[in-house]
């Protein structure tokens, strides 16, 4: 077993994944998990220092892969643990899956948990093996947690708009379908109008942004106009000044498309007004990349919307938040911001005819 400190001053638990991805021999059969709140403890050393070693280990840049502890110091452990708190059981003895792609992640949604509040969790192995991640989802405690960015975009019929300093609260619905977008399956940035800090294949990666060097910004117009005008019907910038990205889908999207994320972390100062999104389909008559943009016929999957900083983008076919979203084939989706900026990652999730369709929740 180990004990995790969770992030910040803790907060309720609202979910849990686990993945033994790469474990296919070794997994952990079963796992549970326990909970405590050592709120009291004051400190970001007294919050550690009451398990044994614990300091040293977080300090020291030895290596301990690969060794044990003794007898004498589990039981040291186990009285620490024992003696600082009441714990509470928030996932029973549970069994785990082999670490192979198709029952690799476990998903756990915890009930019990939400109306308290939680700083430590210890993670218990029946009786032993390995997982490769554990994430814990849930609401931060509200004690010294920073106010969002102001956003002009909020959550409203048209997007679900989560600030990246409240994503780690948001537990995505799990959907039908493949991030089919991801570079993982062969998407790809392909055409761009404007690549001057960022390639558009970054965003297609797997993974979050590590910042606004890892998405696709583009130059300022020269032509900006000194003073914005807004329209007063749609509320957005009257302006048709643009740039936009052309990323092919790694499998195509045969019964439309299920959920678009559009992802602004670190773009705080620099994100797009605002941004649709556009779908095609092309066969397999060759067009060469930089003349899909002109050359395909695009229809509508996301009119003009507002965007926000350093926030997810949530779109959802069954929240009628995308256009065109059944009976269409998609191969390629056109990502227009307005008036320029950057984004750090566009994630666009369908169901394909290649047979790997599952229900996954979205990597946020």
């Amino acid at each position: 077993w180990c004990v995790i400190k969770l992030g910040g001053r803790g907060g309720s638990i609202a979910g849990l994944e686990i993945d033994t991805a790469h474990f296919t021999g070794n997994h952990v059969p079963q796992i549970s998990i326990e909970a405590v709140n050592l709120s009291h403890l004051n400190g970001s050393i007294a919050s550690t220092s009451w398990m044994p070693g614990a300091l040293e280990r977080i300090v020291s840049s030895e290596d301990r892969r690969g060794t044990g502890s003794t007898p004498e110091q589990v039981d040291a452990a186990q009285r620490a643990c024992s003696a600082v708190g009441v714990w509470k059981t928030i996932l029973p003895q549970t069994e785990l899956h082999p670490g192979y792609e198709e029952t690799r992640m476990h998903r756990f949604i915890i009930k019990e948990a939400e109306d308290e509040v939680f700083t430590h969790i210890r993670v218990n192995y029946h009786p032993d093996g390995g997982v490769a991640r554990l994430r814990v989802w849930g609401v931060p405690s509200s004690s010294g947690q920073k106010p969002p960015l102001y956003s002009p975009a909020q959550t409203s019929e048209l997007c679900t708009v989560v600030p990246h300093s409240a994503s780690s609260s948001y537990f995505p619905p799990a959907i039908s379908g493949l991030e089919l977008s991801s570079s993982t399956l062969g998407g790809r940035g392909v055409h761009c109008s404007n690549h001057h800090y960022g390639e558009p294949q970054n965003l297609v990666q797997p993974m979050s942004g590590r910042d606004m060097g890892d998405g696709w910004e583009t130059a300022r117009h020269p032509d900006r106009p000194s003073i914005w005008v807004r329209n007063e019907s749609s509320g957005l910038l009257d302006s048709n000044l643009m740039d936009w990205a052309v990323l092919k889908l790694g499998s195509i999207a045969d019964e439309g498309i299920a959920r678009i994320v559009l992802d602004t972390k670190h773009f705080r100062g620099n994100f797009p007004e605002s941004a649709m999104v556009e779908g095609c389909y092309i066969d397999d008559t060759h067009i060469p990349d930089n003349e899909v943009a002109d050359k395909a016929e695009w229809f509508s999957l996301i009119p003009r919307n507002r965007l926000g900083p350093d926030s997810l983008h949530i779109y959802d076919a069954e929240k009628s938040q995308i256009h065109n979203h059944s009976g269409k084939r998609v191969s390629h989706v056109k990502v227009t911001i307005y008036p320029d900026g950057g984004l750090s990652r566009v994630r666009v999730y369908g169901k394909s005819s290649d047979g790997m369709n599952d229900v996954h929740h979205s990597r946020l």
